[in-house]
C-alpha cells in the first residue's frame, strides 16, 4: 500500500468509551490529525465501557472543556456523538467519525455491549460514515499500541470512500507491529461468551450488591474468517458494521507491509 500524507477530509469528530484521558484517544487524536483540515474531540468524561449505543434519557448532560475543540460529557459515547451534531455542527456534519482507540478487543460477542462500536453505530445511525478502531493486548498492564499507531491511518484511508457512508468496526491484533502484515474481511464471531456470572459483596451499610461478569472462551472459534481467529493470526480484523457493506475494492484481505515500511 502506498502512502498518502494529504488530508483524507475536511473535518473529523472523534470520540471513545474509555474517556476523555485515554491513552488510546491520544492515539487516535495524532492519527486524526493527519487526515484531517479539522479534529474535534468529544469523549466522556470517565470511563463508560459497556454502554452499548445507549443515550442518556434519565439525567441532563454537563460539557466540560478540556481544550481547542475538545470537550468531556457526562454522558455515554452515543451522547457525545448526538450532542456534538446538535449543539456545534448544524447543516455542516463532520465527515467522518472515528471511535477509540478502544483499550482491548472488540470482537466476537463483546460488539454488542461496546461504547465504543456504539459510538460508531451512532454516527452511521445519523447517515455519517464511521469507523470503530480497538487495539488487542495479552496484558492490561502492558498493552502494546504499536499496531494500531503503524497500521491505523492506512487502514482509515483505506476504508474511507468519499460520499459513501459506511461503518467499520477495526480491531488490531496483539502482535508487535513488524509482525501485522495483513487486514482481512471478516465476520462478528459469536459464543465466547459461555454464560453470565455475579459477584457478590456487601456495602459500609450491610447491604448486598452484584457485580455482573462473564466466563468467557475463544478456543472453539477456528473458522477462518472469523474475527476471533483473524486476530490470532495477527491480521488486523475489519468487520462491516452493516454486514452488506464489502470491503473496499471488492477484495477480502490488503497488505499493510508497504505502509508499515513508509511510516
Amino acid at each position: 500500500m502506498t502512502s498518502d500524507t494529504s488530508p483524507l477530509v475536511q473535518r473529523i469528530l472523534i470520540t471513545n468509551d474509555d474517556g476523555i484521558h485515554a491513552p488510546g484517544l491520544a492515539i487516535l487524536e495524532r492519527i486524526a490529525r493527519r487526515l484531517a483540515e479539522e479534529v474535534w474531540v468529544v469523549a466522556p468524561e470517565h470511563d463508560r465501557s459497556g454502554a452499548g449505543q445507549s443515550i442518556s434519557i434519565h439525567s441532563p448532560l454537563r460539557v466540560y472543556p478540556s481544550g481547542e475543540q475538545r470537550y468531556a460529557l457526562s454522558g455515554t459515547p452515543a451522547d457525545c456523538v448526538l450532542f456534538s451534531l446538535a449543539e456545534w455542527f448544524g447543516e455542516t456534519p463532520p465527515d467522518l467519525v472515528l471511535s477509540g482507540i478502544n483499550c482491548g478487543a472488540n470482537i466476537s460477542d463483546s460488539v454488542q455491549y461496546s461504547g465504543t462500536v456504539g459510538a460508531a453505530l451512532s454516527a452511521l445511525h445519523m447517515n455519517l460514515p464511521a469507523i470503530a478502531l480497538s487495539q488487542a493486548y495479552l496484558n492490561r498492564d502492558g498493552v502494546d499500541w504499536s499496531p494500531v499507531e503503524a497500521h491505523g491511518e492506512a487502514v482509515i484511508r483505506r476504508l474511507f470512500e468519499p460520499g459513501v457512508v459506511r461503518g467499520w468496526n477495526v480491531n488490531f491484533p496483539a502482535a508487535a507491529a513488524g509482525d501485522v502484515r495483513e487486514a482481512r474481511w471478516c465476520r462478528q464471531s459469536s459464543g465466547s461468551i459461555q454464560r453470565p456470572r455475579l459477584l457478590a459483596g456487601r456495602d459500609a451499610r450491610s447491604l448486598p450488591y452484584w457485580w455482573l461478569g462473564f466466563d468467557r472462551s475463544s478456543r472453539h472459534i477456528v473458522t477462518p474468517d472469523a474475527d476471533v481467529t483473524v486476530l490470532r493470526d495477527k491480521a488486523v480484523a475489519i468487520t462491516p458494521l452493516r454486514h452488506e457493506d464489502p470491503l473496499p475494492g471488492g477484495t477480502d484481505t490488503f497488505d499493510l507491509a508497504a505502509s508499515a515500511a513508509d511510516a
